[in-house]
């Protein structure tokens, strides 16, 4: 350790086999950090999970969860150094003690943050240097002023009236305004996004494209809403499983969707155009009540008439799924079930039917009973939460013996024959087929057999010429070669 800090070692520990001492220490998700000193838990690391941001915090807890400015150098200086810093603003014996109390407070729980710092300014120059006659970061006293510095050049900041809040904790104003103004969204910042317990809009990109123009369009609205609603954005490719759960089923790029703690639908519509003026529409229709969620599972009506008009094209037999039915039909226990994830709205939909209609028909004429075929409408229905789905449409097992995640996928060529041999082979509960062409009936079978024997006598016959002629060039050659000799 550095000279004049304190040593600090760093342990990990494996929660398979200490899944006591994790229970103890209130470890509920996966991977976490606890700060121990002298064998005692002093509070759970809570900021993004890289490398860089693992080591400011290990700097920052050398140091005192609240510092102490007397000079305006240092104030500008501190006021800059960091991501994010927070500077309480008191008057001496102003009587606001109990909002200087919880402002410590407020400073502790973030102590286990690795980028939010804290400072508490109660010199008479700073505050008039600072207040309403000088700089204007606060109007007076107490003021909490939170800084943002994520980017060179583009700082932001919110103020508050410390006595003027009454709706939520300092702790709950400060760490909603601990993030970039909009910011990418990767495996080590969105737990501490999940912990800020705002919706976010989520803006997914196609990141081989050029974005600027939606993304600054993006910025300028979320600038407006800072503290109420987590603006990022997201590869739309990479996470296209998170795209068709958040309700944007048709493959366009970029789109536009709300990630709620309630799991409500809110996807920007795909054929509207995506420039600031809609986005706004779209952030203020939500936080309004106006916009209303999507359809979270298809009604009675809408689901049999799916069914029928399946039955109708040929798909005798197929069980439309929706939202509310789907843990009664895909988890039964006692039944092998196969879905495809689809959106009826969607193109390659329409060209894979044929090949799923024949798929339907194709196990109801062998009275394969053992095994459910249904369809699932991502359109209409929001997608199960147990359920990841990277693109449609989408085939997926849900064996009798095995309803736990990950479920088995299909991956292979969209035809009926590898579908249909594929199901066989992930089933729990086993069936056999009268032959290894079970996509053909008995007609189509023969029909089949009698192409391939006239194929084989067809390339028999082209077989039989090709080497015939290969022996009467071989012949030819050989007799001009016996003429040459003679010569």
């Amino acid at each position: 350790a550095p000279s004049g800090t304190h040593a600090r070692t760093h342990v990990h520990a494996h929660t398979h086999t200490r899944q006591d001492f994790a229970n103890e220490h209130g470890v509920s998700t996966l991977p976490h950090i606890t700060v121990f000193d002298k064998c005692k838990a002093k509070g759970h690391y809570k900021g993004y999970h890289s490398p860089s941001a693992l080591l400011q915090f290990a700097r920052k807890l050398q140091g005192k969860a609240v510092e102490v400015i007397h000079e305006q150098k240092d104030l500008e200086t501190f006021a800059g150094a960091h991501n994010v810093s927070v500077l309480g603003f008191f008057a001496r014996n102003s009587g606001a003690e109990e909002e200087e109390e919880e402002f410590h407070e407020a400073a502790e729980t973030f102590r286990y943050v690795h980028n939010v710092h804290f400072a508490f300014v109660t010199a008479p120059a700073l505050l008039s240097a600072y207040g309403s006659k000088g700089f204007k970061w606060f109007a007076k006293s107490p003021s909490v002023v939170v800084i943002r510095n994520f980017d060179e050049g583009d700082r932001d900041m919110d103020t508050l009236l410390a006595t003027e809040l009454s709706d939520t904790s300092l702790q709950q104003w400060i760490s909603k305004r601990t993030i970039r103004v909009v910011d990418e969204i990767t495996g080590s910042n969105f737990a501490y996004y999940e912990t800020l317990r705002l919706p976010m809009l989520l803006l997914f990109l196609d990141k081989s494209h050029d974005n600027k123009k939606v993304q600054d369009d993006f910025k300028a609205v979320a600038k407006r809403y800072v503290g109420q609603i987590s603006f990022a954005y997201i590869d739309g490719k990479a996470h296209a499983a998170r795209r068709i759960a958040l309700g944007l089923v048709d493959d366009i790029l970029p789109g536009l969707a709300f990630n709620t703690m309630s799991g409500a639908l809110y996807p920007f519509p795909s054929h509207q155009k995506l420039d600031q003026p809609s986005i706004k529409e779209h952030v203020d229709g939500f936080l309004t009540g106006r916009l209303q969620p999507t359809q979270a599972s298809s009604s009675e009506q809408e689901v049999m008439a799916a069914q029928a008009e399946a039955a109708r094209l040929g798909a005798k037999g197929l069980v439309e799924i929706s939202r509310k039915t789907f843990n009664h039909i895909c988890m039964d226990d006692s039944k092998d079930v196969l879905v495809l994830f689809y959106s009826a709205s969607a193109q390659v939909t329409k060209d894979f039917w044929p090949y799923w209609r024949k798929t339907v028909e194709r196990f109801g004429q062998l009275e394969i009973t053992s095994l459910k075929l249904g369809q699932y409408d991502v359109y209409r229905n929001q997608l199960p939460e147990t359920v990841e789905i990277e693109s449609m449409p989408a085939l997926v097992m849900f064996p009798a013996k095995d309803k736990t995640v990950p479920y088995k996928r299909f991956h292979g060529k969209a035809k009926v024959r590898p579908i249909m041999l594929w199901a066989q082979e992930v089933a729990s509960l086993a069936f056999d087929f009268p032959n290894d062409t079970p996509h053909l009936d008995d007609e189509q079978r023969k029909a089949y057999h009698v192409q391939i024997v006239e194929r084989d006598e067809r390339v028999g016959k082209d077989r039989a010429e090709a080497k015939a002629q290969r022996l009467a060039k071989i012949r030819e050659e050989e007799a001009e070669a016996t003429g040459k000799d003679e010569l």
